[in-house]
């Protein structure tokens, strides 16, 4: 299991709009397709950014290996978000023998956050537990 967290403010991304390529760049048709039209277009929008890039953290690259369109973020009938992933990020996924990726996403008038976990993997020593339990002790 790995975790990625991260929060942008939402005016940045209603400024980025405003330059002719950055959708285009950052998200697939159908993800600018599902909030076509509503009112709080630019933070949804923003939740988008902030889950791909929590997404791309718990995969533990980031996005230099990767296009930010091989991440996906879209909703469930009740609205949930669900991650879609395709080109190196999948690579990625299932190199790291990951099962599935959860997220979610939040926000406020000004930021939008998102979580994402990714589950199933090999353990490796970052995610191992600092705290011995056979004596109580702290491993530091």
């Amino acid at each position: 299991m790995e975790i990625g967290v991260d929060i942008i403010e939402i005016n940045r991304i209603k400024d980025a709009c405003s330059r002719k390529k950055f959708k285009d760049r950052f998200f697939t048709a159908r993800e600018l397709a599902e909030i076509s039209g509503r009112k709080s277009y630019h933070t949804h929008l923003a939740g988008k950014f902030a889950a791909k890039e929590a997404v791309a953290k718990a995969l533990g690259t980031g996005f230099s290996d990767m296009k930010w369109k091989d991440i996906e973020i879209l909703s469930d009938i009740s609205g949930k978000p669900i991650v879609s992933i395709a080109g190196k990020a999948l690579e990625i996924f299932k190199s790291k023998n990951f099962k599935s990726m959860l997220v979610t996403i939040s926000h406020s008038k000004e930021y939008a956050i998102a979580f994402a976990v990714a589950l199933g993997g090999a353990a490796d020593e970052s995610s191992k537990s600092l705290y011995h339990e056979e004596d109580g002790s702290n491993s530091r």
